[in-house]
């Protein structure tokens, strides 16, 4: 079984060593957790209710395991949630802080991952579908269409830090946060952009669900890796490149190329969030490729560089808190 991250310093992460004003992707998890922490606390002093964090929860080289499970990820976003939560409390008083888990059956899993439903002092386990309610004897059944019930929220959170969430919950999300006006909510590795492309498919929401909800969404902690490659008329004929979109509130979004050995080149720094695919062709125009190939292919990634979520073309976005 693949073991859930040590809060180590020493935790090597795949992460770079560069000198810069911004803030760098961290070399530890321990660190990581600091930084969206203290992230988190700036945008919650300013008044944000609705937050992403978003970053791999095991090392970059573990993640293309084949052998590494959705139990796997969920032991080690559990322990790296309760750290965050740890450090957050001060940011809401010393309140109580909500794990919140899709359903009592999830919840009840998170206990025996976590060895209790209060990992921690102020810090609680929770569902959705369910909230503090003890397991029914068919609870199996009722995971089946937990959809159905509604958010009631927990009359003691101070904040919610929601996990494992899938496409199908997102209108559990928003219910929670329509319910519990005034308390934050905080998505913790959803993987937003995925359950974005989502929308609209037969049995999920639709799109109106990023246009009126999470493009209210705030990426206050963004840290997401990419690999790509490039095809070249002579040898070596490809070329594998690789990259982080990586953001740290209140900064803005950075274009980092990967050098290897654990470094990165600062290309671009955005005031807003790029589309993944103005995210792509920044790294390849970085690469500075003499061949006429290559000089035709970085022309091309210019064709088509957005989903319909990042283009809100018929304007139907109510917030651009998730560009910011």
């Amino acid at each position: 079984r693949l073991r859930p991250p040590r809060l180590q310093a020493a935790d090597a992460m795949d992460s770079p060593s560069v000198a810069q004003s911004e803030s760098l992707p961290p070399s530890s998890f321990l660190t990581l957790i600091e930084q969206a922490a203290d992230a988190t606390s700036t945008a919650i002093a300013e008044g944000a209710m609705l937050m992403e964090v978003e970053f791999p929860p095991v090392p970059l080289s573990k993640l293309e395991d084949s052998s590494i499970s959705a139990l796997d990820l969920l032991q080690a976003n559990l322990q790296l949630a309760l750290e965050y939560c740890k450090r957050l409390r001060p940011a809401i008083g010393g309140g109580e802080i909500a794990i919140a888990l899709p359903d009592i059956a999830e919840r009840e899993r998170a206990a025996e991952l976590l060895g209790d439903a209060e990992p921690a002092s102020g810090v609680r386990l929770w569902a959705l579908s369910g909230g503090d309610e003890a397991p029914a004897p068919f609870g199996f059944f009722g995971s089946l269409i937990k959809g159905a019930t509604a958010v009631e929220p927990a009359a003691w959170a101070s904040l919610y830090v929601v996990l494992s969430a899938s496409c199908s919950e997102l209108p559990s999300l928003r219910q929670l946060s329509q319910e519990a006006a005034g308390v934050p909510v905080v998505a913790f590795n959803l993987k937003l952009d995925t359950l974005r492309g989502d929308l609209g498919l037969p049995t999920f929401p639709g799109r109106e669900m990023h246009h009126t909800f999470l493009s209210r969404v705030k990426p206050v902690y963004y840290m997401r890796p990419r690999t790509y490659s490039l095809s070249l008329s002579r040898p070596p004929f490809l070329i594998s490149y690789a990259g982080v979109l990586f953001r740290r509130y209140p900064e803005g979004f950075q274009t980092l190329l990967d050098r290897g050995k654990g470094t990165y080149r600062q290309v671009k720094v955005n005031p807003t969030r790029p589309a993944l695919g103005a995210f792509k062709a920044e790294l390849t125009a970085a690469l500075k490729l003499s061949d006429d190939d290559a000089a035709s292919a970085i022309s091309q990634t210019g064709f088509k560089q957005s989903t319909w979520w990042e283009d809100d073309a018929d304007g139907l976005d109510v917030s651009k808190e998730w560009r910011l």
